[in-house]
């Protein structure tokens, strides 16, 4: 090697080690940036350089990002932040640039003013969506709740717009009762000849043995009393119920019967038979069901524990019963709800993002997406913020699905992810670099 060769070799090497040294400078700086992944600076073979060219230089894969390390796991009083435990990366989409995919591990993520969750830099996280039914999509889109504005009232004159939750009618009464067996018949003519809906007590105490009650919502989120009457009849193990719902002007005695049918119970306890005034037989679902004058919920089925779809009654795991320790609700319940304000979100380990309404209903709005490839360092490139991009050749080997899926991590709720920086490590790197730094500068001035 000729004395100029050394001095060109000298020269590429301060080049070489500034960068490095820039590099192990970011990382320290970064060592509390959320996410932030530590920068690692590989260098060709130094002998076959110097021999062929006289230089030293950064490889071709140049300042990669450090993946191999997570970075440790720190509560936050944010719902919506995240973390992401194993591999992966939170896939974002930029609303000013059509089609710009990025990449990042910082989940500093919270819902903007237009419903979308996005990190600080309005950067939208990437989910599959879950309809009211529960049936998710399969495509990734941008995680953006629906937001609905109120009408304006005198101490709130403009509204700002929420997410709130639709009311749904109820389509299913579900109600498990014990009635005694020990029980006698109270009304002999039959419970519907002892309601009056004129009467301020339609029905007088003495003339049931099991009363229940339960709430059910129309269309409009409006609640409705629904009073179901139990009582034992003169044939063994046959009890007749009566449905009501007493209207707010009744004019005559039998205003607000819905419905009214006997059950049957076998010699173990459990329903043999259900009978319902109107219906010969159960619905598809295997239940009967009783008309309302309510809009939305004209017909409710009414489900006892047991259900009629091949001809014999199967029971839930929880079903009405008839043992000899006395008559009483056991359970009650609807499927219909009132409209309700949004309480807060929280985010499963399988990245469910669910929102809690003070109605009581808790709605699973979106699954996050993450993504991978089998070489992170070479296929995400850093670009700042945290966010990592892939060029056209890279994009193709990157693939994504729900957490805990084809290698993927799960995600924690409510928690951030920190850097995975060693600062111990880096001022000993530190040290060493400039060294070596000084190491080459001191060759020169031999060469010199």
């Amino acid at each position: 090697m000729s004395i100029s060769s050394s001095l060109y070799t000298g020269m590429s090497s301060l080049f070489c080690y500034s960068d490095k040294l820039g590099t192990i400078g970011d990382n320290i700086a970064n060592v509390n940036t959320t996410g932030f992944r530590a920068g690692q600076v590989s260098f060709e073979d130094i002998f076959v350089e110097a021999t062929n060219t006289g230089s030293v230089r950064l490889s071709p894969g140049g300042v990669k990002s450090d993946f191999a390390a997570e970075g440790s796991v720190q509560p936050s009083h944010i719902a919506t932040n995240m973390a992401i435990t194993g591999e992966g990366f939170f896939i974002l989409s930029d609303p000013q640039v059509t089609g710009a995919t990025y990449y990042t591990r910082a989940g500093e993520f919270s819902f903007d003013s237009e419903g979308y969750l996005a990190n600080p830099q309005g950067k939208v996280v990437q989910g599959y969506q879950i309809d009211a039914q529960g049936t998710e999509q399969t495509a990734l889109s941008d995680i953006q709740l629906t937001l609905t504005t109120p009408a304006a009232t005198l101490w709130d004159p403009d509204p700002a717009p929420r997410l709130v939750a639709d009311p749904m009618a109820s389509t299913r009464l579900t109600l498990n009762i014990n009635a005694d067996a020990r029980s006698q018949e109270h009304s002999a003519g039959g419970l519907s000849g002892q309601w009056d809906a004129t009467q301020a007590e339609p029905m007088d105490a003495t003339a049931y043995e099991l009363r229940s009650l339960q709430d059910i919502f129309d269309s409009a989120g409006a609640r409705h009393s629904i009073e179901i009457f139990f009582d034992k009849t003169a044939v063994d193990n046959t009890w007749e119920y009566l449905i009501t719902s007493l209207p707010d002007a009744p004019v005559i005695a039998t205003d607000g019967i819905l419905g009214e049918g006997t059950i049957t119970f076998n010699g173990n306890g459990y329903i043999e038979d259900m009978t319902l005034t109107g219906m010969a037989a159960p619905n598809a679902n295997g239940y009967l069901a009783f008309q309302t004058p309510f809009a939305g919920a004209a017909s409710v089925e009414l489900d006892l524990g047991a259900s009629n779809t091949a001809g014999s009654w199967q029971y839930a795991s929880q079903t009405s019963t008839q043992f000899g320790y006395g008559s009483y609700t056991m359970f009650s319940d609807t499927d219909g709800y009132a409209a309700g304000d949004l309480k807060g979100f929280s985010v499963s380990t399988d990245g469910v993002v669910n929102a809690s309404f003070d109605n009581g209903i808790n709605l699973d709005l979106y699954r996050v997406g993450l993504a991978n490839s089998n070489d992170p360092g070479s296929h995400f490139k850093r670009i700042g913020y945290s966010l990592y991009q892939a060029d056209t050749e890279s994009a193709a080997l990157i693939t994504s699905d729900r957490p805990g899926i084809a290698g993927l991590g799960r995600i924690l709720g409510s928690s951030l992810e920190t850097s995975n920086v060693d600062r111990a490590g880096q001022f000993g790197e530190l040290i060493f670099t400039q060294t070596t730094f000084q190491a080459n500068s001191k060759s020169m001035v031999a060469a010199d």
